[in-house]
């Protein structure tokens, strides 16, 4: 059987001007992440990143990382079908009109900006929000340009899975640094989870975190969840 590792980004730059950035310890977790690979699997045959900044540049930390250690990681490629869900446009673009017509959208969405900032309170309040607001767009009552639909979002990280499988079938490593939301939807088509369990799991991924498969036509393993293997303090584990 072949194997994928499914490797969600570094930790990003939430709160900032732009989001899309890795923060020094991002940076870090991504580099930690290549040695210890380099480590304990062969070079993988292929390497896939996301087109966002934060999956390029944590696929690039880790190849490096790497590399420094002796390992010939092969460079990575872009595949449009791992990006992330559209949590950026639904919490600022689309917020506001689904706030007007649900009130309890409204009272989570109101608790999370009255809370003060950087404290344990605003991330609790942050998440009810969040998590509220994605239950909503997997229902499909959000409906605005800048927010790709729930099913498009499933489809396409469908697409790309079946796209890796095919071009690397039998007894190959191949790794995936992606975001949280197509490790969830990967994890739900393995274990035959219905599709807003597959979301919900997305909301626990780590940052920088490993999730391994096996498989081969026909079949798919979920060998390991969310693992951090080469994160060695409490404080550089990280969900934002």
């Amino acid at each position: 059987m072949s194997r994928l590792l499914i490797i969600r980004h570094g930790q990003a730059s939430l709160g900032a001007a732009d989001y899309d950035v890795l923060s020094p310890l991002g940076e870090r977790q991504a580099d930690a992440l290549g040695r210890y690979l380099a480590r304990m699997i062969d070079p993988p045959h292929a390497i896939y990143a996301g087109p966002r900044k934060r999956q390029r540049d944590t696929a690039a930390l880790l190849v490096a990382g790497a590399r420094q250690v002796g390992a010939e990681f092969p460079d990575p490629r872009e595949r449009l079908d791992f990006d992330e869900y559209p949590a950026i446009a639904l919490m600022k673009d689309a917020m506001p009109s689904l706030c007007e017509r649900d009130p309890e959208l409204a009272a989570l969405a109101t608790a999370w900006m009255a809370a003060e900032r950087g404290t344990p309170g605003h991330q609790r309040a942050f998440e009810l929000v969040f998590q509220a607001a994605m239950q909503r767009w997997h229902a499909g009552d959000v409906e605005h340009p800048a927010v790709e639909p729930f099913r498009e979002f499933q489809a396409r990280v469908a697409r790309g899975l079946d796209h890796v499988m095919q071009q690397h079938p039998r007894q190959s490593t191949v790794l995936v640094v992606t975001s949280a939301g197509p490790v969830g939807v990967v994890t739900a088509l393995a274990l035959g989870l219905d599709t807003w369990a597959g979301l919900k799991t997305s909301f626990i991924v780590h940052n920088a975190s490993l999730t391994e498969f096996a498989y081969r036509p026909g079949e798919m393993q979920l060998r390991v969840f969310n693992a951090l293997p080469h994160i060695h303090e409490r404080a550089h584990v990280t969900l934002r």
